[in-house]
């Protein structure tokens, strides 16, 4: 099974939209979180997180934007979240990625298999 680094994609995606939070005049702020490997494709979460700080930074008037990843043991997926001020006060953006492989859901749990 392949599987991709979410903060990598995360960084990069932040390397290529430098330029734009540069010239809002943006400070970002993450909190710390541990590697987490997903079975998704490094471009998928690359392009995901992009549009995600695309859209945190239209949606901003502030000079703030909170960047967390939520990684909560027994969830089938991550968040990635963007907390920024708005006009009407404060907007809260995410996407998610799956943590079990697409197609594998319908062959059931280990759990429910009765040893033969």
């Amino acid at each position: 099974m392949n599987r991709t680094c979410l903060h990598c994609a995360l960084a990069r995606a932040l390397r290529a939209e430098a330029g734009a939070i540069a010239e809002r005049g943006l400070a970002i702020t993450f909190t710390r979180s541990d590697p987490v490997w997903i079975p998704v494709s490094g471009l998928r979460i690359y392009r995901d997180v992009r549009r995600l700080l695309q859209r945190a930074l239209a949606a901003s008037v502030g000079k703030t934007m909170k960047l967390a990843v939520v990684d909560l043991r027994g969830k089938s997926h991550v968040e990635v979240i963007a907390t920024v001020a708005t006009a009407g006060g404060t907007r809260v953006l995410g996407c998610a990625f799956p943590r079990y492989v697409a197609g594998t859901l319908a062959g059931g749990f280990v759990e429910g298999v009765v040893p033969g």
